[in-house]
């Protein structure tokens, strides 16, 4: 009996965990190891919790990709993210290349400079481009968009 009630125990915290928001699998696990659930107990939930569909690496992929979008970041950002979240790199690139088809990163991130208030009037202005490729940097921009970024901002 002990067993039963460990696993509902288990599926119990995994279901609260998920609750607040979507989550890899790989989280889940890390948070249940940190828990004190045995790897055993552990491999089960998981399996639960995907055969039920509440649990879905794709679809978390999906939803995190969308999110970051929504919220200005460039491509590398989200890849960097879903990595550090123990997404399948499969996943990753088919979801980041569906995600940002049809998005201009260059458009996106040229938009982001003015609205942070970023202008340049001359070549001069080389602390105000320093940080403002920084800025672009740290929201997962590559450096060949950076590049026109700056290029086009000292047009």
């Amino acid at each position: 009996m002990s067993g039963e009630s460990d696993l509902l125990r288990a599926q119990d915290y995994a279901l609260k965990v998920l609750s607040y928001r979507e989550r890899s699998r790989k989280e889940i696990q890390v948070r249940m190891e940190r828990k004190g659930f045995e790897k055993d107990m552990i491999d089960k939930v998981l399996r639960y919790l995907e055969s039920q569909k509440y649990l879905d690496d794709r679809r978390f992929a999906e939803l995190w990709a969308h999110d970051c979008l929504r919220k200005g970041y460039g491509k590398w950002r989200v890849i960097l993210e879903l990595r550090e979240k123990g997404v399948n790199q499969e996943i990753i690139d088919g979801v980041v290349k569906e995600v940002y088809a049809t998005v201009d990163e260059i458009e996106m991130a040229l938009e982001l400079v003015n609205r942070r208030g970023y202008n340049l009037g001359s070549p001069e202005d080389k602390g105000v481009a320093r940080r403002a490729s920084q800025f672009l940097g740290r929201r997962g921009f590559s450096f060949s968009v950076i590049r026109e970024v700056m290029s086009r901002m000292l047009e």
